[in-house]
């Protein structure tokens, strides 16, 4: 058995190590398998209604829009009245997440409308090798550390008449499901890096630097400015989780811009607030699938992470994240694996779903503070434990009830074996132990001048009569019959199932036994009685034997000299003679002559206790 759980710890510990490995060396392929875990949780977290944003607003041509000045590509005559608009209600800030790659013979009114300092302009990147369209800013640099940024290929920016007073990349993450979940803070090229809107945006409200450094914090990798104004923490490949934080679109206001072109907003309703314009209209093919929706505008995200930077709402993996995840989920599965090969696989099921349950709620509370714990390595280990273990086992258990069933099914009664199926664990002696029992052996007298004078097949027929009888009274009494010696048989009491009162039940046989040959032998007329001897003490039970060949019995000194006092009964008038240890632990009541015997195998007297047999009824 101990031999049994090792293999199973061995495979268990290969096969957790196995994943963790897989885990780490290939953490986008781990990422994957978080995200939908991630994605569960953050739609659990959503906040019923956190009210508008002040400080925000989103400016969305919208379908509204669109049916009132006309389908897109608008006049960019018509965008810049619309920039023009908004900068007479006094925004602090305005990022416009719209791209005009292509020069136009409007483009110097627009020009003009982009050229104010409160506005930041957008580019996109890709880290293909397509050809770059327009120029990159040079105004952000990364001083320190900062080889670990993405580094992009080519991009596409406004014409260079076009590119405000400041630029910014509007380029989220989309991963291979097609779901928005982070975006780069920061890219470069060579020297030249370039701000996401909302970081750009941040930095501008802040009056920072526009130069920043990666950090190694006690919490992970952090983005700082060099002024340290500010500082954003990164997951380790260096991007940010956006705090997708907006139920039911109700985060940030949405503004039209058919309001705004026809005036009807209140005078101060966008004084001092920071926009973004861009667009929620289906046609623009400007939306994305996010954690919270299949379908959400995309320029929300950019408000959102800017929000989540204004409130210093970060959301991140903790450093250690994995390493702990991974820990717990292989302390839980040491703990399954003990219960398992207990053969308890019920009560390891409620322990996974126990500690899998107060993983996920530890997660939970950590996330409302911005930490994303992950679940996998914990699920993982769980599932795999239950999932290799629980059928292993079993097929062990299976096996095992067999091989108990060959094992005992000649040497106790129906009902004990039955109760062994049922209850394996209970075994006694599946590795030999000590235990204090009770053991019998019990001869036919006169059975050798007997045997003499009978036909061989005859006398076969007889002995195996008169065994069948004897085993049934024996297993009558709960004993055990341990083997069949000649015309001997030896039983035992206190195995392969506890017996509290086994040598009060031994005792009770040998008399029974004697009545039963009493029976037989006047039914066939048999010259025969039969002598028992029956003592108590500590054995050692087991299997023991050769690797050929094994037998379930008992060895020790309580055993010897039970064989002994069986044949000492033929020096006294008694058939059953009663060692000292099983005097020791009978009732009063039971009685018995004293004698006292001289026997060879043992040092001074023995003292026994004689009973005469019960005279069979007829």
């Amino acid at each position: 058995m101990r031999h049994s759980t090792g293999i199973k710890l061995l495979v268990l510990l290969c096969l957790h190590g196995l994943m963790a490995t897989l885990y780490f060396a290939w953490p986008e392929q781990a990422k994957r398998l978080e995200a939908p875990l991630d994605d569960w949780r953050i739609r659990l977290l959503q906040p019923d209604n956190t009210g508008p944003d002040p400080r925000l607003a989103l400016i969305d041509i919208d379908d509204a829009s669109l049916a009132q000045e006309g389908r897109w590509p608008w006049p960019r005559a018509r965008i810049a009245k619309l920039i023009q608009t908004l900068q007479a209600h006094e925004p602090a800030l305005i990022g416009v997440d719209i791209l005009f790659p292509d020069q136009t013979g409007q483009s110097t009114t627009l020009a003009d409308a982009l050229s104010a300092d409160n506005i930041t302009t957008s580019l996109v990147w890709t880290t293909s090798g397509i050809p770059a369209h327009g120029a990159l800013p040079e105004k952000i640099r990364c001083l320190n550390d900062c080889e670990a940024l993405p580094r992009i290929r080519s991009w596409i920016n406004n014409t260079s008449a076009l590119q405000g007073h400041e630029q910014a990349h509007i380029s989220p993450i989309t991963d291979s499901d097609g779901t928005v979940r982070r975006v780069f803070p920061l890219v470069c090229h060579q020297a030249t890096c370039v701000e996401t809107l909302a970081l750009s945006l941040m930095r501008q409200l802040l009056g920072s630097t526009p130069a920043y450094q990666l950090r190694q914090q006690h919490s992970g990798i952090a983005l700082t400015s060099t002024d340290n104004l500010l500082t954003v923490p990164l997951e380790q490949d260096m991007s940010l989780r956006i705090p997708w934080y907006s139920p039911n679109g109700n985060a940030i206001p949405w503004v039209s811009a058919k309001d705004v072109l026809n005036n009807h907003l209140p005078d101060d309703f966008l004084n001092g607030r920071v926009l973004i314009l861009g667009s929620s209209a289906v046609g623009l093919h400007d939306r994305i699938s996010t954690p919270t929706a299949p379908d959400y505008p995309a320029v929300e995200a950019h408000a959102l992470l800017l929000q989540g930077l204004l409130n210093q709402n970060f959301w991140s993996t903790p450093t250690h994240g994995h390493r702990w995840a991974w820990a717990i989920g292989l302390a839980i599965a040491l703990l399954l694996t003990r219960v398992i090969t207990r053969q308890r696989p019920r009560a390891a099921l409620v322990i996974a779903s126990i500690a899998v349950a107060c993983w996920g709620l530890f997660a939970l509370a950590r996330q409302q503070h911005g930490e994303f714990w992950p679940l996998v390595p914990v699920l993982a280990t769980t599932a795999g434990t239950l999932l290799v273990l629980i059928p292993w086992t079993s097929l062990d258990a299976i096996r095992a009830r067999d091989i108990l069933q060959r094992q005992f099914s000649h040497y106790v009664a129906p009902p004990v074996l039955n109760r062994i199926r049922q209850h394996p664990e209970q075994v006694i002696g599946m590795e030999p132990e000590r235990r204090i029992m009770t053991v019998l052996f019990a001869d036919m007298r006169n059975f050798s001048a007997y045997a003499a004078h009978i036909d061989p097949e005859y006398l076969a027929n007889v002995l195996q009569i008169i065994m069948d009888r004897l085993t049934y009274v024996i297993h009558q009494h709960g004993g055990t019959v341990d083997k069949y010696i000649g015309d001997a048989v030896m039983a035992f009491w206190g195995a392969p199932l506890a017996d509290t009162e086994h040598a009060l039940h031994g005792t009770e046989a040998a008399a029974a036994l004697c009545a039963e040959m009493d029976r037989v032998a006047a039914e066939y007329n048999l010259p025969l009685k039969l002598s028992v001897g029956v003592n108590s003490g500590e054995v050692v039970v087991g299997e023991f034997g050769s690797s050929h060949r094994r037998s379930y019995t008992l060895i020790g000194a309580p055993v010897n000299l039970a064989a002994h006092l069986e044949a000492a009964t033929r020096q006294t008038p008694y058939a059953i003679l009663l060692g000292p240890g099983t005097c020791a632990l009978l009732p009063p009541a039971i009685g018995g002559a004293p004698v006292e015997l001289q026997l060879s195998s043992q040092p001074g007297t023995t003292h026994a206790r004689g009973l005469l047999p019960i005279e069979a009824t007829h």
